[in-house]
């Protein structure tokens, strides 16, 4: 495998930084884990809209969630899956959060995120939130010029941003950039250990490693702030560093625990990489589509004009 360009090393660091703040933040002061697990079902409950364009003008404000006859139901199995989560740990998560009102069971077919939910105070102030983390990782990338020409949009954008639409695209990402995680960890728990001592280890090191004489000095995290980041219990996150020491993906040191030193070495490792440069490009092609670029531009929401395709 070629080594990936610096270029490619800088959007790819970049991007596991800005999945790591988005998924530690949660959703509706839901868990990372719990918050993950919304996300794949509301994906899942509205991927047939998502084809439709004129399903995605009327359900692209924060005013405008589509209604639950709508939404696809979504199989416990097929989200214990996607998120390499045990089936029974799905379906006891699944219960435990329909008893809060954020998903419902439709009998016989499956599960849906419900209008209620998405229209909540708690679950419209995160995507504010997750849109302000958006915003700032934009300009980030527009500062160090890491992105390629965008297109034009399909949309009018005089009604603002689309943030429900927005929304989608970014669920999207997240869901794509923990499926190469998920690879590597095997299971959600893991891949999101694996993801906070990979994005500590990486802050200040050089990308892409350079020969020299001494090894790559990579900072060290230690268990327990990775438990407090992911609001995971400690004891489970000491498991799943275990299971990660066994494969060789961190190691530990006096500071606490880092990544294996030759991990920017590894061919899964660089294809990770490839991955997340791409899905960055992709996330901001559909958001320009889309009309969220423009409307940002137009507001003047901290972000200067950028080139079009």
């Amino acid at each position: 495998m070629v080594t990936p360009s610096p270029r490619v090393w800088t959007l790819a660091r970049l991007s596991l930084g800005f999945t790591l703040e988005q998924v530690a933040a949660g959703l509706a002061d839901l868990s990372p884990m719990d918050a993950l697990l919304v996300l794949a079902v509301n994906q899942a409950n509205i991927a047939p809209l998502t084809r439709d364009p004129a399903a995605r003008q009327a359900y692209g404000d924060l005013e405008h969630a589509a209604p639950d006859d709508a939404r696809r139901p979504a199989s416990i199995n097929a989200m214990a899956n996607s998120l390499g989560i045990p089936f029974e740990t799905t379906r006891r998560r699944l219960k435990k959060l329909e008893g809060q009102g954020v998903c419902k069971t439709i009998p016989g077919s499956g599960i849906v995120i419900p209008e209620s939910f998405l229209t909540s105070p708690a679950y419209l102030q995160s995507v504010l939130a997750a849109h302000e983390r958006l915003i700032a990782f934009y300009a980030r990338l527009l500062e160090g010029d890491l992105l390629d020409p965008l297109p034009a949009t399909n949309y009018g954008i005089d009604d603002g941003v689309p943030l429900r639409g927005a929304a989608r695209l970014l669920s999207d990402y997240l869901l794509r950039g923990l499926d190469g995680l998920l690879r590597e960890g095997e299971d959600v728990a893991s891949a999101l250990t694996f993801l906070a001592i990979l994005v500590t280890a990486l802050d200040e090191a050089p990308w892409p490693p350079q020969a020299a004489a001494e090894p790559t000095p990579f900072r060290a995290i230690r268990v327990s702030d990775v438990a407090r980041r992911l609001r995971m219990p400690g004891e489970t996150v000491r498991r799943h560093v275990l299971g990660l020491e066994g494969v060789g993906l961190v190691a530990r040191t006096r500071g606490g625990i880092t990544v294996a030193q030759d991990i920017l070495d590894r061919p899964a490792i660089q294809t990770l990489a490839e991955e997340h440069a791409a899905a960055v490009q992709r996330l901001f092609a559909g958001l320009a589509e889309r009309g969220v670029v423009a409307a940002w531009e137009q507001m003047g929401a901290g972000v200067a004009p950028r080139r079009r395709a």
